[in-house]
């Protein structure tokens, strides 16, 4: 091990820590992220533990991601990617966590393990991704370079390469054509938030070209703007269309996220935005499989930020099976598997759809191919914007179905969402569904003191898992009284937050 590079990376790191009044990073619901200055060294252990790691595991490849997503351009972090998807244990999460913390670290050299990079478009994702490689290459791993590639496409590399199966641009184009037998009506007009969609997406659309028509906005041309003023945090948060918007007839219009695994519908009548979140995704897949599948046990994943309507449907009109867990795929990914079919979209419209394996064998006794392609389209590992794109695509074509139809399914309770920047987030403790601020104690007793008064109204705090922020969701039949009881909870908030 190169002691004295290690050595001044880290004095380095603790020193920023310092300077922000922090002792060490945590690994969040997506895994480290912070101001990119601040992560060289958290880049060169994360290689030196990838690379250790790989060996232990003969035949099988493990991954990362250099990506900070929807968050601003000038913030960076990394997603650790377990060799069948999904995302790590906690008890892999704590040893990082130690990981980082310790003066010195000793390991094995030796020329096996294999690990799998990718990283998103921003500038300071080249210099992580040196130092990524040095750590691997001091451990001996075998390193591949994906380059320039979204979250989910390198999520799939790893978990197709350990599953025997063909890379991601010709699986998903292949098993489309097997389940397109018509061509697609009309266009998609689809914002890649100047990220790194732009740069993998022409692949698709060339290929795909004769059965399903889109263009993209905002396709990485101006890297600098990565989710500025574009994207689907811009969109579905603020509420407001992505730059570059036009107007045009029988054109749908979606939004991904910097990395490409979020994914937003919307629409824009009488001079407002109507928005397709992770909850109506998720209600179209469970309802086309419903109806194909009526005797199979479907279970969709949601978080505390799903529209309350939304659950009433599922439950209600679907006949589906509805589950709270906290908000992160790390734990809706791990719930999903529960079911022979289970769903998890978070409100932000990151998601997929999972399956047993007997699921699929049935199908095949029944000769359903459209089902089992259906099904297969979906990516395996994580949420995939590109392939939920596909599967809405081809469900609207198929039943005939505009956005309006769509929407008109139920009627979305209104909802408020705001963030307060702060230094202090984690002094707010909440249950683990994240549905109730549990601690501190008197800030509980006035939050639930105040949605008392609020009949048929709810209010969602909790700090989050990856900015320095807490995030307040307020929802309830009429809006100007959701934005006095938001109002009502920022004021006790930053009081506490101050």
């Amino acid at each position: 091990m190169d002691q004295e590079f290690d050595k001044k990376l880290r004095q380095t790191y603790l020193e920023q820590l310092k300077q922000k009044n922090k002792t060490h990073l945590s690994y969040g619901t997506s895994g480290f992220r912070e101001r990119a200055e601040i992560l060289p060294f958290i880049a060169y252990r994360l290689g030196i533990h990838l690379g250790q790691k790989s060996k232990l595991t003969p035949g099988k490849v493990h991954g990362i991601v250099i990506t900070a997503s929807h968050n601003p351009i000038y913030d960076n972090g990394f997603k650790l990617v377990p060799i069948f998807g999904g995302m790590v244990s906690r008890d892999e999460e704590i040893l990082l966590e130690n990981l980082m913390q310790q003066e010195n670290i000793n390991f094995q050299y030796d020329q096996n393990g294999v690990v799998y990079i990718g990283r998103d478009t921003r500038p300071s994702s080249v210099e992580l991704l040196e130092n990524v490689i040095k750590g691997i290459q001091q451990t001996g791993a075998q390193i591949k370079d994906f380059g320039l590639t979204t979250t989910p496409q390198l999520y799939f590399e790893v978990w197709s390469k350990n599953s025997d199966s063909i890379s991601y641009v010709d699986y998903i184009c292949e098993k489309y054509r097997k389940l397109v037998q018509n061509p697609i009506q009309g266009q998609l007009i689809l914002d890649c938030a100047e990220g790194v969609t732009g740069v993998t997406i022409p692949q698709f659309i060339e290929r795909l070209k004769d059965i399903i028509n889109i263009k993209t906005i905002n396709d990485g041309k101006e890297p600098q703007m990565l989710n500025d003023q574009c994207g689907s945090e811009h969109v579905q948060k603020n509420k407001q269309l992505p730059k570059e918007f036009q107007l045009y007839p029988k054109t749908r219009y979606a939004s991904v996220d910097g990395d490409g695994d979020r994914l937003i519908y919307y629409q824009y009548k009488d001079n407002k935005i109507h928005l397709i979140e992770g909850d109506r995704i998720a209600i179209l897949f469970a309802e086309f499989i419903k109806e194909r599948i009526p005797h199979i046990e479907i279970g969709i994943i949601q978080t505390a930020y799903a529209n309350g309507s939304s659950t009433k449907y599922i439950t209600e009109v679907i006949g589906a099976k509805a589950r709270f867990e906290p908000t992160g795929v790390k734990y809706l990914h791990k719930a999903a598997h529960e079911f022979d079919i289970g769903l998890y979209f978070e409100a932000n419209g990151h998601g997929s759809i999972l399956y047993k394996n007997h699921v699929i064998e049935e199908l095949k006794q029944k000769g359903d191919d459209l089902m089992i392609n259906f099904l297969k389209l979906s990516n395996p590992a994580v949420g995939d914007s590109i392939a939920n794109i596909l599967l809405i695509e081809y469900i609207l074509s198929t039943k005939n179905l505009t956005i309006d139809d769509w929407l008109n399914k139920y009627q979305d309770y209104e909802t408020i969402s705001t963030k307060i920047y702060c230094s202090n987030k984690n002094i707010i403790k909440t249950n683990y569904e994240e549905t109730e601020v549990v601690e501190p104690i008197q800030l509980s007793q006035q939050i639930s003191e105040v949605v008392s008064r609020y009949p048929s109204y709810r209010v969602c705090v909790r700090p989050s898992g990856t900015e320095d922020l807490v995030r307040v969701h307020a929802e309830g039949p009429q809006l100007n009284v959701v934005q006095q009881l938001n109002e009502e909870i920022l004021k006790i908030l930053n009081s506490y937050l101050a």
